[in-house]
């Protein structure tokens, strides 16, 4: 490179033309639905990035090549999660919310997912406010390669949920339930359960209902976990953090709790 010399990084054609394509994509979806699946799933994944899928234009952009779906930007309710019984290559879902809560989507949208994608390893469902047991049951039965499952915020989750996680989700790494109606019954159903030994990260924050006996089931029963985080639980005590000394936190990296 010569000093004083000035060099820009040029968009690619393809790239500046998809570009274009959103910009009028609302005029022209049935043109879009007819594209190439390698073009398509370019403009999928830019217009996840954007926030920009809908109800309207999802199904004619997903498709049966789609593994990795983020509508956690995009204002998609279940009408527009029925379009995804094409995606039956579909690995990650996320639907979560980061900051307000999600109304759009309830248990007959994750209903139709898991019946139509049986393949999902991530799903997160992230203040979801309407998705309920009824939900995530099915998706549990159907979608046995479940390695993530992110509840929290689901408030109206119970002790059902875990307990079909626990006899269906055998390779499950990483859960959060936390703001949920969990009691100690589900975590300890959970903690020894079928993926009690793939199990590495538990979040169950704010649980009002979980006491000291859902720590003492995860220190027995789940020796691979290394972050556990279960601040603002009110009815666990000084007890807990004596079971969590010694050897049983040698193994974990991240614990996070409030003693009360």
């Amino acid at each position: 490179m010569e000093p004083g010399t000035t060099y820009y990084i040029l968009p690619s054609l393809l790239s500046s033309s998809i570009n274009e394509v959103i910009k009028v994509i609302a005029f022209h979806l049935d043109d879009v639905a007819r594209l190439p699946a390698n073009i398509k799933e370019k403009l999928l994944r830019r217009m996840c990035q954007r926030g920009l899928l809908t109800n309207n234009n999802i199904g004619k952009i997903v498709t049966s090549h789609t593994r990795s779906l983020d509508l956690s930007g995009s204002d998609v309710t279940d009408i527009g999660l029925k379009s995804l019984r094409i995606c039956k290559n579909l690995r990650k879902l996320d639907v979560s919310c980061s900051k307000e809560v999600r109304e759009g989507i309830t248990a007959e949208g994750i209903q139709e997912v898991a019946k139509s994608c049986p393949f999902l390893q991530a799903v997160s469902l992230r203040r979801c406010v309407r998705v309920t047991d009824t939900a995530v049951i099915p998706l549990a039965q159907s979608c046995r390669q479940l390695v993530e499952l992110n509840l929290g915020g689901c408030s109206e989750i119970t002790d059902a949920s875990l307990v079909a996680i626990s006899q269906s989700s055998r390779f499950l790494r990483s859960i959060n339930f936390s703001h949920t109606k969990v009691t100690d019954e589900g975590v300890i159903t959970l903690a020894t359960g079928v993926g009690q030994k793939t199990l590495n990260e538990i979040h169950m924050s704010n649980c009002d209902d979980l006491t000291n006996d859902s720590i003492e089931a995860i220190v027995l029963f789940c020796p691979n976990v290394k972050t556990l985080i279960f601040h603002g639980c009110h009815c666990i005590t000084e007890q807990s953090r004596q079971m969590l000394q010694g050897p049983q936190l040698d193994n974990m990296k991240q614990v996070t709790w409030t003693i009360y």
